[in-house]
């Protein structure tokens, strides 16, 4: 029977996090069987292992954009698998500053790098892990997956795109960090899956309150860059989504006296198809 999983590792919107609180953004696909990781925020080495992967059975990686609840933990992840087990040919799709994200980790840990190789006889980290900088359109095939990607609309990140997975058990699509933006209805249409960022208005604006002697314009990011309930729904309904799994959320459940209701039912104001509420570690067959 083959193995076709959606997994959250990771469901909170932004770097902040606090006792209790989920884990900044990470997913894994499972396409029979293989996992692929879209994302690599804080925790996603630690979550991987909780959901029954470990870091070095994983080499294909995609990253949406290049804020840092989506990569923090990205070279972190790669060496924690190189120095775990057997791991070659690791492959990273990124937004355009991934090449200076990896080169300075790199560069960073070049003494723990040099000293495995000498000390342990361990391949050179460097020479097993290669990138792409990508645009929109087609970005990596082989024979389960093929993967295309979508710039959104994220300011002021330019580079922040949407990926979509089309394999013979459904399509899954993940959104990324978007403002409204229609154009993701259409390259979404008819998803078995669709991934979307959701912002609850009312626990956003408590947010920026409390943030305003630190951040006095974040409404104004949260407003520019990021989705509100009403129009992810309006999304999921334009691209016709069997589900509409919900994720990266502002504010994390829990913050602000946020509820997974909240998010429930503001979506179901716009989408009458099926709504998940995402949670860390959740598990969705396709």
């Amino acid at each position: 029977m083959s193995d076709n999983r959606l997994i959250l590792l990771g469901t909170k919107g932004g770097p902040r996090i606090g006792k209790g609180s989920s884990w900044p953004t990470s997913n894994l696909l499972v396409v029979d069987g293989k996992p692929y990781l879209i994302d690599a925020g804080l925790g996603v080495t630690r979550q991987v292992c909780n959901a029954g992967f470990l870091p070095f059975d994983i080499d294909r990686i995609f990253l949406t954009h290049n804020h840092s609840d989506h990569n923090l933990e990205l070279g972190g992840f790669i060496q924690t698998g190189w120095t775990s087990g057997p791991m070659s040919d690791v492959q990273i799709y990124g937004a355009p500053g991934v090449a200076n994200l990896m080169e300075h980790f790199f560069l960073s840990q070049s003494f723990d790098i040099n000293i495995r190789v000498e000390d342990e006889g361990a391949t050179d980290l460097r020479k097993i892990v290669s990138w792409e900088e990508i645009s929109e359109g087609a970005v990596y095939e082989d024979d389960r997956v093929k993967v295309s990607c979508l710039r959104v609309i994220h300011p002021p990140v330019h580079h922040c795109y949407a990926f979509k997975f089309e394999t013979a058990a459904g399509t899954v699509v993940f959104g990324a960090d978007t403002t409204y933006f229609p154009p993701l209805a259409e390259f979404a249409k008819g998803a078995n899956i669709l991934v979307h960022e959701a912002m609850f208005v009312p626990g956003a604006k408590k947010i920026c309150e409390y943030m305003k002697p630190v951040k006095p314009t974040l409404w104004e990011h949260f407003e520019a860059s990021h989705t509100t309930c009403e129009d992810v729904g309006r999304i999921a309904t334009q691209a016709a989504t069997q589900h509409l799994v919900l994720n990266h959320y502002v504010p994390d459940i829990g913050d602000r006296d946020t509820k997974v209701e909240d998010f429930e039912q503001a979506v179901g104001t716009t989408f009458d198809g099926k709504i998940t509420v995402g949670r860390d570690l959740m598990e969705i067959p396709f």
